[in-house]
């Protein structure tokens, strides 16, 4: 059972990180505010609920002791975009608003799921 976990190690992180912070988008009911028409969805729990179904499937991958490598590349896309569009959003709701948001380091996660991606085996 460790072996999977300790083999990769990245995509461990990066699937209980999405969990994390789709479970806080699921909590936080008023996290985004701007602009007015968006924040509404943003806030909606089946946007936090699709990071948290990214992060498991991508936990089931590292324990699966088959991992397909085509699977594993479309798990890296879907993450890599759900984190560049949550990242981007966080950015412009950052300058417009002028309140903290953690998209420096959405942004660097999202850097680095593109360069797992990028070093993971083709098919």
């Amino acid at each position: 059972m460790y072996h999977p976990i300790r083999d990769n190690p990245l995509h461990t992180v990066i699937a209980f990180t999405m969990i994390g912070i789709g479970l806080f988008l699921m909590v936080s009911d008023h996290y985004f505010t701007w602009p007015p028409v968006v924040a509404e969805i943003a806030n909606d729990d089946a946007v936090g609920m699709m990071y948290v179904v990214i992060g498991v499937v991508m936990a089931i991958w590292v324990l699966d002791p088959k991992r397909s490598v085509r699977m594993d590349h479309i798990i890296l896309t879907v993450a890599t975009f759900a984190m560049a569009t949550l990242s981007f959003y966080q950015f412009l709701h950052s300058m417009v608003m002028g309140s903290g948001m953690p998209w420096i380091s959405n942004a660097a996660l999202t850097i680095v799921i593109m360069i797992i991606a990028r070093r993971s085996d083709s098919v």
